[in-house]
């Protein structure tokens, strides 16, 4: 009998809200894509526009209350739709003014080499969506438009 392998990550959070906020911020057009790594660290979503804008989203392993990393032989990278993947993370947005929360649980890779979504906790209800991914057609470089020696200027956002 052939043992099933681990998925490379499996990870639950507990409010999407500001997840969905933080993707938004770099959904610059309809039909955006998006790289996804991952690493023991967390998840890396990288956009990019005519190979001259970049954003990177660092989704932190401390964000999420659970982050299991069983990836081996370097870092998983795939491609998906921004937009799909936003729009599936709505689905599990508890309306502002609730005391509930949803635990979200997302894992990669499916039977398929799908991104799953599907809620965890709830009782009467359960939600679930598959993302269909890609090979990323190229690689993400970083930019680094300072001269040699100088200190870049940074900025973070925390979620």
């Amino acid at each position: 009998m052939e043992e099933e392998e681990a998925p490379d990550v499996i990870c639950e959070l507990e409010n999407v809200q500001g997840l969905v906020d933080a993707l938004t911020a770099v959904r610059w057009k309809r039909q955006q894509d998006a790289v996804l790594e991952l690493s023991e660290h967390g998840i890396v979503l990288i956009v990019e526009e005519s190979g001259c804008l970049q954003a990177k989203v660092y989704l932190k392993r401390e964000l999420f209350i659970r982050y299991d990393y069983n990836a081996r032989g370097g870092r998983p990278r795939f491609g998906v739709s921004l937009g799909h993947f936003v729009d599936c993370l709505n689905a599990f947005s508890v309306p502002a003014g609730q005391s509930i929360s949803s635990l979200v649980q997302i894992q990669y890779p499916g039977p398929d080499m799908q991104l799953l979504l599907k809620s965890v906790d709830s009782l009467d209800a359960s939600i679930c969506a598959e993302i269909r991914t890609r090979i990323p057609d190229t690689i993400a470089w970083d930019y680094n438009f300072e001269p040699a020696g100088a200190n870049p200027l940074t900025f973070t956002v925390k979620l």
